[in-house]
C-alpha cells in the first residue's frame, strides 16, 4: 500500500497556478517530488526543484518550468 504524496495547501495551489506556464500538471508533479509548500519551494530553490523533478521524471523539458518557479517565489 502506497502513500499519495502530500499536497499544497488549497490557498497555495490558487496561487502556483495563477501564474502563467504553473498548471495542474506541474503541481502534480512537484508534489510527487516531495514538495507541498511553497516555504519547501523556496528553501530548495527553483533550480533544485526543477532538477530534482526531471531526474524523476526523465523529462529534461521540465528545465523550462525554472523561471516561473522563480518569478513566483521571488513574489510570494
Amino acid at each position: 500500500m502506497s502513500t499519495s504524496p502530500r499536497r499544497f495547501s488549497e490557498e497555495e495551489r490558487r496561487v502556483l497556478l495563477q501564474e502563467p506556464r504553473i498548471g495542474p500538471i506541474v503541481l502534480e508533479r512537484l508534489e510527487a517530488a516531495g514538495f507541498s509548500s511553497l516555504d519547501q519551494l523556496r528553501q530548495a530553490g527553483a533550480q533544485a526543484a526543477v532538477q530534482r523533478v526531471c531526474l524523476q521524471t526523465g523529462q529534461i523539458a521540465w528545465r523550462n518550468r525554472r523561471r516561473p518557479l522563480e518569478r513566483l517565489l521571488q513574489r510570494h
